[in-house]
């Protein structure tokens, strides 16, 4: 007995002690967001924002900023305006997990997801290998996809999904079980869809009885079908001003689990606090003790400078403490939670994602120039930081011994968070952050990260920028391609594994020099514009040239070529876009281009064995002379190009069929 009153009593001066330290004021608090989010309303980066602090076991700061509805003028209200709260709601569905462990129904992480899963099973011996563990950490090996995650068929599917309609969206295990972290929407959506199966509830259903009815969250919900009533409209703005809503496409229920809670500043408060307190406030304990502490430790990093990652939460260090955190993007929203349990703090926000209408208004010297009428939205990530850097402290990274090989550090790095397996690969093409290179600096000292630097070697293989911090380009945009710090970890044998820019959530594996992404476009350019000079075969002197089948296979290369570039740009709707379609799970234009590339293997091998044939056939008399050799010239310059694109169409699965969904 005495033991125990002894606990307790420790337990209380600990307590005591957190609840001591302030970290900020409410009163600063207060005046640097009327100033710093009402400037971002002002300027229509965005049509509302909602906030919360929590410090020492009491709400110290709620406030909303703009409109839940815009053009009703209808304010927000931090306990009433709700916000898709996005990857947010991947900290719930491992809580949730983690109550099934405590209750006995998850007998351990460390099982195998099959154990538990009845609609389905993860196919082959990977499958067979992946743990529960591994997919709280983002370690399962799923390559990344998002086609369909806006899939019309949300209006009409079952809820909960049928094993059909899962498996039509589940990716591969395109890498090994624990291996680098790679963050994972789809290791969430099994999360999801376990739980369902072991509980026999809807996913909703059981967070509303297990977290959000008992914490008191009584304007939570998830996008599960529907959305709620209590979810605050989306506008974005014409060069004018003028505000354009935009009612966001239903999720599709496969994505549900990973990022669709729809939430008000003040409730999540609420979880802040139980997350913090762990129930020795008297509230409710969402998960056992030991529980709290398994799902809050850092277990993994992929480098000393980047993300942490504990079971779903993202860790760092803050005020000399570890936090527990994470961001949240859905359409039309961008979210961030950061927590210090040590110093029972707490902060909260999200931003409904405003911005430019549409680029087509703008000339090109403003969009050249930055300086728009209309300013692009803060991302999540930049709301944690305009906080982070005016609030909190954050320590540098420490200095080790040793210096690295820069010569084994030169290259190409290609992100493992990425499609493997299907057509959705090409959008690789367009994404900046896919490929990031790695060259030495002029005076042999440093590296620079796409031409950006010289990025100094501190130690650890982790390399300081010039500034060693965040470049704002404006108060409210940091320039996400020139991180503070990039890192390197190494094989046994010296060899690169991995690089990690800044705090990224994802590793990035060396590529080849040609075969990654970047070349692949830029290939595709050149050896595109070589093959549309098929149209011109019919220039050279000839006879016949209206029945030459080798002028005829010539513009069907130029067509194949001419094909790509506008199935991926032309004859859209104002505001969509091929990557829209994606979302969307349209596979209209993949058809086309699918259907063009196979062709294109028809085309470049009858185009070839025409130039061999020419070159191999004597010319008639009346075509001899410069002319006939210079489109001897020609047409294999055509065919060599055509089977160069075969290459590209390969490299990003347009050969074959590899259709997602």
């Amino acid at each position: 007995m005495l033991a125990h009153l002894a606990a307790v009593m420790c337990l209380l001066m600990t307590a005591g002690t957190a609840r001591a330290e302030k970290l900020v004021d409410p009163v600063q608090l207060e005046a640097w967001a009327d100033q710093y989010y009402g400037q971002a309303v002002a300027e229509k980066r965005t049509a509302g924002i909602t906030v919360s602090v929590v410090q020492d076991g009491q709400v110290v700061f709620a406030k909303g900023y703009g409109y839940s509805d815009y053009a009703k003028r209808t304010p927000v209200s931090p306990e009433e305006s709700g916000f898709i709260v996005g990857s947010i709601t991947k900290t719930f569905v491992a809580t949730a997990i983690g109550q099934l462990v405590d209750r006995g129904v998850i007998k351990s992480l460390d099982d195998p997801a099959n154990k538990y899963l009845k609609r389905v099973q993860l196919p082959g011996d990977r499958g067979a290998r992946v743990t529960i563990r591994q997919l709280l950490n983002h370690r399962a090996g799923f390559e990344d996809i998002d086609f369909g995650f806006l899939d019309r068929s949300s209006q009409t599917a079952n809820i909960p999904l049928t094993a059909a309609e899962i498996e039509r969206f589940m990716p591969e295990l395109a890498l090994e079980p624990g291996g680098p972290a790679n963050y994972s929407n789809w290791s969430f959506s099994l999360l999801g869809f376990l739980i369902e199966d072991v509980t026999g509830q809807r996913l909703d259903t059981y967070l509303k009885a297990n977290i959000w009815d008992p914490l008191g969250m009584s304007h939570t919900s998830m996008a599960y079908g529907k959305y709620p009533a209590n979810l605050s409209l989306n506008y974005v703005f014409e060069k004018d001003g003028t505000p354009v809503a935009q009612k966001p496409a239903l999720p599709h229920p496969w994505i549900v689990p990973a990022g669709t809670i729809v939430s008000t500043a003040n409730d999540i408060a609420r979880y802040m606090q139980a997350q913090m307190l762990r129930g020795e406030d008297g509230g409710y304990p969402l998960v056992s003790p030991a529980m709290f502490k398994e799902l809050q430790i850092e277990r993994y990093r992929n480098a000393p400078i980047s993300l942490g990652f504990a079971h779903t939460f993202w860790t760092m260090k803050l005020n000399g403490a570890q936090t527990i955190e994470h961001g949240g993007g859905a359409p039309g929203f961008q979210s961030m939670m950061v927590m210090i349990p040590e110093k029972r703090f707490g902060f909260f926000v999200s931003s409904m994602q405003g911005g430019l209408a549409g680029w087509s208004s703008y000339t090109g010297a403003e969009k050249a120039a930055g300086k728009l009428p209309v300013q692009g939205p803060p991302t999540g990530y930049e709301l944690r930081e305009s906080f982070v850097e005016r609030f909190l402290q954050q320590p540098a990274p420490e200095v080790s011994p040793g210096k690295s090989d820069l010569k084994t550090l030169v290259g190409a790095y290609w992100t493992q968070k990425r499609p493997f397996t299907t057509v959705e690969a090409l959008g690789q093409a367009f994404n900046p952050a896919a490929v990031f290179k790695v060259e030495r600096s002029k005076d042999g000292r440093g590296l620079l990260l796409n031409g950006v630097g010289p990025y100094v070697d501190i130690g650890g293989g982790v390399f300081a920028s010039p500034t060693g911090k965040n470049i704002w380009d404006d108060p409210y945009t940091i320039n996400r391609y020139q991180p503070p710090y990039i890192a390197f970890t190494l094989n046994a044998d010296g060899t690169v594994a991995y690089l990690t820019p800044g705090l990224a959530d994802q590793a990035w594996a060396p590529a080849s020099p040609i075969f990654n992404p970047k070349s692949m476009l830029m290939a595709f350019i050149a050896l595109g514009g070589a093959a549309a000079t098929g149209f011109f075969l019919f220039l050279w002197p000839q006879a016949g040239r209206f029945r030459s089948l080798t002028n005829g296979l010539g513009v069907a290369a130029a067509l194949t070529a001419l094909a790509f570039p506008a199935s991926i740009l032309a004859g859209f709707a104002k505001g969509d876009s091929l990557i829209n379609q994606m979302a969307l799970g349209d596979k209209g234009r993949f058809w086309i281009m699918v259907v063009v590339a196979n062709l294109a293997v028809l085309i470049a091998l009858a185009l070839s064995v025409q130039a061999v044939r020419m070159w191999t056939r004597r010319a008639p008399a009346h075509t001899a002379g410069w002319g006939h050799w210079a489109r001897r010239v020609h047409v294999t310059f055509v065919a060599v190009a055509t089977l160069g694109l075969l290459v590209v169409f390969g490299f990003f699965k347009l050969l074959g069929v590899h259709m997602p969904g």
